[in-house]
């Protein structure tokens, strides 16, 4: 059969300004089940990426072993790193797309994500090699209860098997060698790549019989009853969101992953009630618990926030991004009465906001959560209760819908209201016979750029400081991708896309959703720390930091805000208090922070909302990573310790009303004494370690006691430790190891740092990542930063660093002093002279033990600011 012309939309057609791209508009078609693949693309072994059948799933649950012939149980018979094969040149892929299915989809595939071609074509590659590549996707296990078998050759007998392996088919891009055979097809000789887009196909089903688009509920749902059913494969999904498949999503999940799931004892509002207190005092009018009624089109405000059971009722969470377009309307204190109307919101709010409301309503709820409309956004009064509460709002919500496209509040929720328009071509790859069923492929709609990274990592959603803890806290989320939809759940994780609805054949853990998923309540153990639920706790809250610190804030000032509620959240589930981010009780390990891979700046603006005692805009501490902008990485779980870092300072923090310095690992005592357990917290009773009043006073004579009654509380720390100076040499460059001559490699893993250098010359140690555009030496060029005017820098001692292996170092803090003004206006009438006699963070280093013993001076009191 000759191939047939069919014109792609014009929004496929169409080229992107920075890109060069042939576009094709025939799609080759021989007939449903028949192969129709070109020299290249037809060496792929697909067989790797068969998935199993009812059949093959029932058969496991009844005992017998495993099929050694099949994929996904026959191990990977070509090597340890995935098989790849050569495309050809992109040049070579268009031209072939008008005879060979594959090649037609993987232009598609490119046409349809115009950023990957951009970054493609910034790299430099007008013509790139481009590979296949058939990856690990997801792991597939047994139910619950059930064990797997596998026929095991090392031993001649069936053993037990933990899981099996699913992959798909991904591209890869990268220059050719000059002397590199670009004609040869077969299995690529150097499998490396500049750019990736991983996940792009993935098996549909076995033969497609003609008609298949039409039996809309197979498609979408499957059938646990037919024998041929492929699980955990692609599918069609409809231009409109089928809303019968997200109720069924959510009523799987209430009916069976209530242990789970549900509301556990500590995300309770009655769990803090010296927090309730607190806002009971700070409140005049009573604050009011707001939702929208989806029915009546109106804001419901008759709850009081402190007393409303929010496990009690039933209602969704949006979380979204409101753009640089202003939000259509949004609860303020002159409207707040006007919008409590029936139909108040008809035509009035943005986009996403109606959508959501439709959704809601469609789903079943009444009621839906939405910041614009449930927080008076001219009162910060409203704001600070109503932010204190954020942790509540999200663990309660019985999903949170989660709007992931677009990037403004009027994009909307693709399938809602506007049709979804990506093409999904079928691709036949293996021919049926009477022994096989054949196969084919299906376009994915959401090809990420490395393995295992979340569909949503790029979006814009993803970049958003505030949308991080809305995701991290909510039990279960509904995500909107501009073409599909995502489900997930403390228990499983399902797409829009992929047949998985089931549980009782077999259990999938997606690498791109599970592992990557900032969802705090998750019941998958991640398998990078131990199995211990508080170890599995503190990674997940170093991810979290990780991840949350390299997003953008519109304004700096809310860095503490944005966070908070993570915050409150891992408080609950692990006892521990925190102080500016860091967990009291691993606080010096915390205190240990690091720049990730590229220097940070320092926050300068003060928090948007008031805070501590004093009820002001306060400073971000150096000290806490809080108080510096861009990726970092947070030490906090025990391995940390166990693979040779040792904190060797014990931190005292200051507070007012009384005037007091306290341990900071007993905070929660001085928060509440009566509930605090006190005697679980050990005392600092070691006169080598603990810090007074009397001892600031008497070694640090500037921060006199008027001058401290005016710094608010939580500010400065307080340490003995040991102090040095050394010098520092000129900014140093580091490239990255791998794909030197690849920019995107280069700008990514370039890091610059300074070497730190003894009275001699030598190179003692280095610092940190620096920021190349700041100014990182922590030396001033008129007095040398402290004083002494001769060009070092001070360094102070935190903790040794003794890896195995290892030469021994110390790991330090590089300081600056404040710069204090004599005639300023602190407090006391002293001026400001007193910030000479606090230091600030300026980066970590590390420096070797006996050149740090051959110049630190005495122990000293540090005031840490």
């Amino acid at each position: 059969m000759p191939p047939i012309s069919i014109s792609l939309p014009s929004h496929i057609r169409q080229q992107s300004p920075k890109t060069s791209s042939v576009t094709v508009t025939s799609v080759p078609v021989a007939s449903p089940t028949t192969p129709n693949l070109c020299s290249f693309c037809s060496q792929i072994d697909f067989s790797l990426l068969r998935y199993p059948t009812t059949t093959d799933l029932q058969s496991l649950n009844d005992g017998h072993p495993a099929p050694q012939d099949l994929s996904p149980f026959k191990k990977n018979p070509y090597a340890k790193v995935e098989p790849t094969w050569s495309l050809g040149l992109l040049s070579r892929v268009h031209e072939s797309a008008s005879s060979c299915t594959l090649c037609h989809a993987i232009c598609t595939v490119l046409d349809q994500q115009p950023q990957a071609r951009a970054n493609i074509a910034e790299m430099g590659m007008k013509d790139p090699l481009v590979l296949g590549t058939i990856a690990l996707c997801g792991r597939l296990s047994a139910p619950e209860g059930t064990a797997w078998y596998a026929y095991d050759e090392k031993y001649g007998r069936p053993l037990e098997r933990d899981c099996f392996f699913l992959r798909r088919l991904g591209l890869l891009f990268r220059p050719a060698d000059e002397d590199e055979d670009v004609e040869m097809p077969g299995m690529a000789s150097k499998v490396e790549c500049w750019f990736s887009m991983m996940d792009s196909f993935q098996t549909m089903n076995t033969a497609i019989p003609r008609g298949f688009e039409q039996e809309t509920k197979k498609v979408l749902m499957g059938d646990e009853e037919d024998p041929d059913t492929v699980w955990f494969a692609g599918r069609k999904r409809p231009e409109m969101v089928d809303v019968g498949l997200i109720k069924q999503w959510l009523g799987e999940c209430l009916e069976h992953h209530k242990d789970v799931c549900g509301i556990s004892e500590e995300v309770d509002e009655d769990d803090d009630p010296d927090l309730v207190e607190q806002m009971r005092r700070l409140s005049k009018p009573i604050p009011l618990f707001r939702l929208i009624d989806v029915h009546k089109k109106c804001i419901v405000t008759k709850y009081n926030l402190y007393d409303v059971d929010m496990s009690a009722l039933k209602f969704a969470s949006l979380s979204y991004v409101w753009g640089v377009t202003p939000q259509k309307l949004t609860l303020l204190t002159q409207n707040q009465y006007d919008l409590q109307r029936p139909n108040a919101l008809v035509g009035k709010v943005s986009k996403t906001i109606w959508d959501a409301i439709h959704l809601t309503e469609q789903l079943g709820l009444k009621y839906l959560w939405v910041d614009a409309l449930c927080i008076i956004q001219d009162s910060d009064d409203d704001k600070v209760m109503q932010l204190g509460n954020m942790a509540n709002v999200y663990a309660h919500s019985l999903f949170t819908i989660i709007a992931a496209s677009g990037d403004d509040c009027n994009n909307g929720l693709p399938g809602i209201h506007t049709p979804r328009t990506a093409i999904q071509e079928v691709i036949p790859v293996i021919a049926p016979s009477d022994t096989s069923p054949g196969m084919s492929l299906i376009t994915a709609l959401s090809p990420t750029h490395q393995s295992h990274e979340h569909p949503t990592r790029k979006t814009v959603w993803a970049s958003r400081g505030w949308t991080l803890q809305e995701r991290a806290l909510s039990r279960r989320a509904i995500v909107f991708m501009n073409n599909h939809v995502l489900w997930s759940c403390s228990r499983s994780h399902y797409s829009e896309e992929s047949n998985c609805e089931t549980s009782s054949l077999g259990t999938m853990a997606w690498f791109g959703l599970q592992e990557s998923d900032p969802i705090l309540s998750s019941s998958e153990r991640t398998w990078y720390t131990e199995d211990l639920p508080e170890e599995q706790v503190w990674y997940k809250f170093q991810r979290l930091v990780q991840d949350y610190s390299s997003r953008n804030l519109k304004f700096q000032g809310d860095a503490h805000d944005a966070f908070s509620a993570v915050v409150e959240q891992v408080r609950r589930m692990t006892g521990e208090n925190f102080l500016w981010g860091m967990p009291s009780g691993r606080f010096e390990l915390c205190l240990c922070w690091e720049p990730f891979r590229r220097g940070l700046k320092r926050r300068e603006e003060l928090s948007t909302l008031e805070m501590t005692t004093f009820r002001r805009h306060v400073p971000f501490p150096s000290w806490s990573w809080l108080g510096w902008s861009g990726s970092i990485f947070l030490k906090v779980q025990d391995k940390e310790l166990e693979v040779g870092l040792n904190p060797k300072v014990v931190c005292f923090v200051l507070r007012n009303h009384p005037l007091r310095v306290i341990p900071v690992r007993r905070i929660s005592v001085d928060n509440d004494p009566e509930r605090a357990n006190s005697w679980a917290i050990p005392h600092v009773t070691d006169s080598k370690y603990a810090v007074t009043l009397e001892d600031i006073y008497e070694h640090l004579p500037s921060l006199t006691p008027q001058i401290l009654l005016e710094i608010p509380d939580d500010q400065l720390l307080f340490f003995w430790t040991e102090t040095a100076r050394f010098k520092l040499s000129e900014l140093k460059k580091q490239g990255p190891s791998i794909l030197p001559d690849n920019p995107v490699h280069v700008r990514e893993y370039t890091k610059y740092y300074r070497e730190i250098l003894d009275e001699e010359g030598e190179v003692v140690g280095r610092t940190h990542p620096c920021d190349p555009d700041d100014d990182c030496t922590g030396v001033d060029e008129q007095d040398g930063g402290d004083g002494d005017g001769d060009g070092k820098c001070e360094f102070i001692r935190i903790a040794n660093n003794y890896l195995p292996f290892c030469e021994p170092e110390k790991l330090v803090m590089q300081v600056r002093r404040g710069r204090g003004k004599g005639n300023g206006n602190g407090g006391g009438g002293g001026g400001e002279e007193w910030k000479r006699d606090v230091r600030y963070r300026v980066n970590l280093a590390e420096i070797k033990k006996e050149a740090w013993k051959g110049v630190r001076v005495g122990r000293v009191l540090v005031a840490l600011g």
